[in-house]
């Protein structure tokens, strides 16, 4: 669990030494005109059983189904797949960012206060106060409030730029927390209700807290047992804090929603959050409470991206890095990254493309005949693996192919493997 949480701060630091200046809604660079962005279509599709998916897989010798875990999206039919050109948003002018701000803090917070003495800006490494830092110090802020830099100028889109709404000066019966880079979900988003660690403090036996900035790594430095993973379709219920069970079928499909719903200026948006694997933690020696961690990632067309869950690597940091959690029924408790303002450009829909028992087949040639493989995922995703240009936030481009996606398990040494193939290509990209 630890090693999940060092993962965690490593890549928001990775992700936020990605972004560099932006000053207007105009690329300038000449090469970067994608036309417009795709609107949201439809792309109806239904899915083999896991019975079907294992047939066609078992059918290869060195190739067996894990019964332990077993998940699969595999299209049985479907409308298209597609090539697209994949990149985030333009930063929002400083009059436009506050008032999204405030919008998506109603939204995530309707019964909180805002209160503007807990509101920073954080600009860059060069000019920011150190005085005041986030939890372990990695993470430095400006202690002026944003509201006297912002309208008089002083507020730059020169290096990393954000608002953060932390309210550490003092602990409260009621906390939240919201990192925030506009538009909402464009690059580094995060919030954090509070109702865990307020659970927390009152366990033991305090009034106040501070909510943190990081409610997933709370929960994986906190919780008591790990009760286990499960896949985003499971039928298992647990009970929550509210004292209500919910299945982590049901519980998914809520947050999924949840998060398409916040309200961004972000437009033309077509990707939605799809939520990849379930952890469920408990979260008190004294009681059988338990809590959701979801992996993440974005969604385009009914079809999830490649995603990163437990720090295997195979093709650099391309994969997408993302989490969520519930601690209660009816609310979703945080998230790291939202993916709201993502956008998609220059579409080329396919309907032929590589099925996936030949795909399996190929990936199968392609692994060693004296190892036996478990089989814990069979997928079709989509890779963008590809950079086209990386440089101003609204200017990051990256080229999207669909992909066949294994996750295999070797069972002599327990190794975790991952293979890909390109769907259109067959091009064949596996390692651990």
């Amino acid at each position: 669990m630890k090693k999940l949480a060092a993962l965690f701060l490593s890549i928001a630091v990775l992700t936020l030494c990605s972004a560099c200046e932006n000053n207007d809604n105009n690329s300038s660079n000449p090469d970067l005109n994608f036309g417009d962005p795709i609107e949201k279509h439809e792309n109806p599709i239904t899915y083999y059983t896991n019975e079907e998916v294992k047939e066609m897989i078992e059918q290869n010798s060195n190739l067996k189904v894990s019964d332990d875990f077993f998940y699969t999206l595999v299209p049985k039919t479907i409308d298209h797949v597609s090539e697209f050109v994949t990149g985030t948003s333009y930063q929002l002018q400083p009059k436009e960012e506050l008032e999204e701000f405030k919008t998506v803090f109603k939204y995530l917070f309707p019964n909180h206060e805002l209160d503007e003495n807990c509101l920073y800006y954080f600009n860059n490494y060069e000019d920011v106060d150190k005085t005041l830092a986030v939890d372990d110090g990695y993470f430095p802020l400006s202690n002026k409030e944003v509201y006297d830099t912002y309208m008089a100028g002083g507020y730059v889109h020169d290096g990393l730029t954000f608002m953060v709404y932390k309210e550490d000066y003092a602990e409260r019966e009621e906390s939240v927390s919201l990192y925030y880079r506009s538009p909402f979900g464009n690059d580094y988003c995060t919030f954090n209700k509070g109702v865990l660690e307020k659970y927390s403090a009152q366990k033991n036996g305090e009034t106040t807290y501070s909510a943190s900035s990081n409610i997933c790594a709370f929960i994986t430095n906190h919780a008591t047992e790990f009760v286990g993973s499960f896949p985003p379709d499971s039928e298992e219920k647990f009970k929550m804090l509210d004292d209500k069970e919910i299945s982590i079928k049901e519980a998914v499909k809520f947050f999924e929603d949840y998060i398409v719903s916040i309200p961004t200026a972000a437009e033309h948006s077509g990707f939605g959050i799809h939520v990849n694997e379930v952890y469920v933690y408990q979260i008190s020696e004294t009681d059988d409470h338990c809590v959701f961690q979801f992996t993440t990632s974005r969604s385009f067309d009914n079809i999830p991206f490649s995603y990163v869950y437990d720090g295997t690597d195979v093709d650099g940091m391309d994969r997408d890095m993302s989490m969520g959690c519930m601690v209660v029924t009816d609310d979703v408790e945080g998230a790291y990254a939202t993916y709201n303002a993502y956008k998609a450009f220059d579409e080329t829909k396919h309907t032929d493309f590589i099925p996936f028992n030949e795909a399996v087949k190929t990936i199968s040639e392609k692994l060693t005949d004296y190892v036996d493989f478990e089989v814990t995922r069979a997928e079709l995703l989509y890779r963008d693996n590809k950079k086209i240009y990386w440089g101003q936030i609204g200017e990051n481009f990256t080229q999207a192919h669909p992909a066949w996606k294994l996750t295999l398990e070797n069972t002599n040494d327990g190794v975790r493997y991952v293979a890909y193939l390109n769907a259109l290509t067959g091009e064949f990209d596996g390692g651990r």
